[in-house]
């Protein structure tokens, strides 16, 4: 007996039987017509078929990611043979596929990985793609994001439930709700058995929450102060003071506040008002020197709760490069944890070590181009933004390896966009371009499917490929709180509100003094429930007297809450803000891709407040 581990694809037609009842040459001939797809395919993508008994199909690939392929391959292609085929003429297939171990006896073939497959195969909807967890960890890319959660099912003959993912995405809800009702019945079956412990039930069969921040020791991580000679280095000392963060955030069990809410606090914050303002335990700061060819590096550590230094890492005197740069960071966020935090954190495994140095830089210069990006955050200054983008065209050139320089160069062109700076006419492609290869070099790159995200929103693909992006780098890095804020809010202007508030809300827990825009996404969601008095209190809360979008409904707000002078006058800030805007009222929100129901909502609002708006 030969025994292996490998992916298995079993297809099957859907009602087969009533297609031979009603004729049966004809369900023949419509079968051999998509077997002679179907075959040629599994051979293309190195796929071996082992079981054809009737309708059905079981190959074995040597690979989850060509299994997958080929079973999207042949869903595809299968569309296209039933377009403009009658209803009753069109034969649809299901198809699992699953990795796992599988056993060869004289030609027979059988094991877990086949019973999943043919499990996951009869719980796909018509048409569609059933794969199991296993199998959707090892794809990236494009075709992960082609995938969903469908939830946790027990399937027939199978101990444990089991995770599965469905393509096309849009399917996966229909699986979700089927898992939803069958636990709601397990639920309502163990009530009936025993109702003094139903609550216990309930909370044992619930899933846990995958959104639950880090419990570990609050840390302030204050932005080291940049005393070199030349002011512009300190978009250096700060894009180094936020990589540490996300190797203490990533890589240990700390509850890192986000530095955003720690940047006001400045040189010389006094502990007592970290402690008091943040509710930090532990404080870490330092300096930064760089000069032409060297690095010098301070840090300070500090109990928050008595205000007394405890051991800090360093100083750090090295000569400048990106490995010692790297080396330097790990070696503070390695001496921070071991002072405050786990003996166990994923941060002194060798192999997590190995793996943060794999996807680090080669080249200082590229390294030098990706702070510049973050650095245009600070103020959105065209001048900022210019800079940027030619340096990580010149990174990827230089460290065509660096997968980050490749996922900050696709943000840079959908900056572009957004904010209307030299906006190459193929900006769409080149951003998609630069966020595959930055992919390609590291699947677990969350960047790049956080620009893949934005992308596909701002170009307006289907709303399931922008949030099967957003959750996959959601997924890779859940304590980002700028990623999770941002993503939240686009979330919302996709019509997953609920989802949304519960990313928005995650963010301003690991940063507690976010930036105000992160509450856009509940006054956008108040006015298109009708709420208009809500809608306004939160925009004029938020105070962002110079962002015109929110000027924007804020206006709208106003007039749809019967405050007609009010409404007048924000509406001349706004014009005088932003003179051009009445040229296309729509444009800011049409480009953020938010409901169209939304959209002429607020354009109603504008009309109210005396705006001519062109008809949509």
């Amino acid at each position: 007996m030969e025994r292996r581990l490998a992916a298995i694809l079993a297809a099957d037609a859907v009602g087969y039987s009533r297609f031979m009842a009603r004729d049966e040459e004809a369900a023949l001939a419509a079968l051999s017509e998509r077997r002679s797809v179907i075959d040629p395919l599994i051979a293309a993508h190195n796929g071996v078929i082992f079981g054809s008994a009737g309708d059905s199909v079981i190959a074995e690939f040597p690979s989850s990611v060509e299994a997958a392929r080929c079973a999207v391959e042949i869903q595809e292609r299968l569309t296209a043979l039933n377009a403009g085929l009658p209803e009753e003429q069109r034969m649809l297939f299901r198809i699992g596929v699953s990795f796992g171990d599988i056993m060869e006896e004289d030609e027979d073939f059988f094991g877990d990985g086949v019973n999943l497959a043919a499990r996951l195969e009869s719980l796909a909807p018509p048409a569609s793609i059933c794969i199991s967890a296993a199998v959707a960890e090892q794809l990236s890319g494009p075709l992960a994001a082609a995938f969903a959660k469908a939830g946790r099912h027990h399937l027939k003959n199978l101990p444990k439930a089991v995770e599965v993912w469905c393509w096309p995405a849009q399917r996966a809800g229909l699986l979700r709700r089927k898992a939803a009702a069958a636990k709601q019945g397990q639920l309502f079956a163990a009530t009936l058995l025993a109702a003094v412990a139903a609550a216990v039930v309930v909370l044992y069969l619930r899933e846990p929450a995958e959104d639950a921040v880090p419990s570990g020791p609050r840390i302030a991580v204050l932005p080291f102060t940049n005393i070199g000679g030349n002011t512009e280095d300190a978009y250096f000392s700060v894009g180094l003071t936020n990589d540490i963060n996300t190797l203490l955030s990533k890589f240990s069990n700390l509850f890192v506040i986000a530095p955003h809410s720690v940047r006001s606090f400045g040189e010389g914050a006094g502990c007592a008002r970290v402690r008091e303002e943040l509710g930090a335990d532990y404080i870490l700061a330092g300096t930064v020197r760089r000069s032409q060819n060297k690095l010098r590096v301070t840090t300070s550590f500090t109990d928050a709760k008595t205000c007394r230094r405890l051991d800090s890492p360093g100083p750090f005197d090295r000569d400048l490069s990106a490995d010692n740069i790297l080396d330097l960071q790990l070696e503070i966020a390695k001496k921070v944890v071991a002072e405050v935090g786990s003996a166990d954190a994923p941060l002194f495994n060798a192999q997590v070590q190995n793996a943060i140095r794999r996807k680090a830089p080669d080249s200082l210069e590229a390294y030098d181009c990706v702070l510049l990006s973050y650095w245009f955050y600070e103020t959105f200054e065209a001048q900022r933004h210019r800079r940027a983008r030619a340096c990580l065209e010149r990174a990827v050139e230089i460290d065509p390896g660096y997968s980050l320089g490749w996922s900050r160069l696709a943000f840079s062109y959908i900056e572009s966009k957004k904010y209307a700076i030299d906006t190459p006419s193929d900006w769409a492609e080149r951003s998609r371009a630069a966020a595959e290869r930055a992919i390609d070099l590291d699947p677990d790159n969350p960047d790049a499917y956080y620009a893949l995200a934005i992308l596909s929103q701002v170009t307006g693909q289907d709303r399931t490929v922008f949030r099967n992006f957003a959750e996959k780098a959601i997924a890779l890095n859940p304590n980002d709180a700028f990623v999770l804020a941002d993503l939240g809010l686009w979330m919302g202007y996709s019509g997953a509100w609920k989802q949304g508030e519960e990313w928005v809300t995650r963010a301003k827990l690991i940063n507690p003094k976010h930036q105000s825009w992160v509450d856009y996404i509940w006054h956008l969601h108040a006015y298109l429930e009708g709420d208009y008095e809500t809608a306004r209190d939160v925009a004029v809360k938020m105070n962002l007297p110079g962002n015109y979008m929110v000027q924007a409904s804020l206006t709208a707000a106003y007039a749809m809450n019967g405050e007609q002078a009010k409404a007048e006058q924000a509406l001349a800030h706004l014009l005088k803000i932003r003179p051009d805007y009445p040229a296309d009222p729509r444009a800011p929100f049409r480009s953020r891709g938010m409901p169209e129901e939304l959209i002429e909502g607020l354009m109603e609002g504008l009309r109210k407040a005396g705006l001519d708006v062109p008809p949509q």
